[in-house]
């Protein structure tokens, strides 16, 4: 039997340092990946999709989930929106595993009928909300999550690159981690396969053994081991 397949989406522009880290990645715990855009729309790809990874990118469009646009949010893509929401829909239909990174965390929790922060910043913030892709701050890991499960300790330390933030939380889905502001990092579902969101980003920490516990996690469960 070949190996299994993962969808992964970004947008038309850009998202080719993801991709590329992402499909080691998952090329490394025996997963086959297929990068896939509004563009790039693969034919059959859904009857062939057996995981979903959802990457980072450009801010989600406001309309998606009945917000109203910020100063600032900057380039948006409602194809891409359109895309992965689709995807999500033949996931849940098909019981497929997924998994989200910054972008794609968001777009799971509207997925699921949350809603988001447009701009985090106007937040009061009591701790320093770094922005770089370096390791530089620190989140706290919930006790009894599926995410504490994979990686076995409390706190990690990881980058940010996000402005936006889970607001409120979407149906059937419960806080994995948060930061030291509160704002939440981690979200996962709470029943049926595998959904996990990060707000982080892992693929680019690809050195960091938590990261090689996620992917490791989410490869399992594509490969219907976890």
């Amino acid at each position: 039997m070949g190996r299994q397949m993962v969808v992964v989406t970004g947008s038309d522009r850009g998202s080719r340092i993801a991709w590329n880290f992402s499909r080691w990645l998952l090329g490394a715990f025996g997963v086959e990946a297929v990068f896939t855009s509004p563009k790039r729309m693969r034919k059959n790809i859904i009857e062939k999709m057996r995981g979903l990874l959802l990457l980072g990118g450009v801010d989600i469009d406001p309309k998606t989930y009945g917000g109203t646009m910020h100063e600032k949010i900057g380039k948006t893509e409602p194809a891409r929106d359109r895309l992965e929401r689709e995807l999500l829909e033949a996931t849940q239909t098909h019981r497929l595993p997924v998994m989200g990174i910054c972008r794609g965390m968001q777009m799971i929790n509207l997925f699921s009928g949350g809603t988001l922060h447009p701009h985090l910043h106007d937040l009061d913030l009591s701790a320093p909300h770094p922005h770089t892709p370096l390791p530089m701050r620190n989140v706290q890991i919930e006790p009894g999550t599926r995410l504490h499960r994979i990686v076995g300790v409390s706190t990690l330390r990881v980058n940010a690159l996000h402005h936006q933030a889970v607001d409120r939380l979407g149906e059937g889905l419960r806080v994995a981690a948060r930061d030291e502001n509160g704002i939440v990092q981690a979200l996962e579902g709470t029943e049926g396969p595998f959904w996990l969101g990060v707000q982080w980003h892992p693929e680019y920490m690809p050195y960091a053994w938590h990261t090689r516990k996620i992917f490791a996690a989410f490869a399992a469960a594509v490969k219907g081991n976890e």
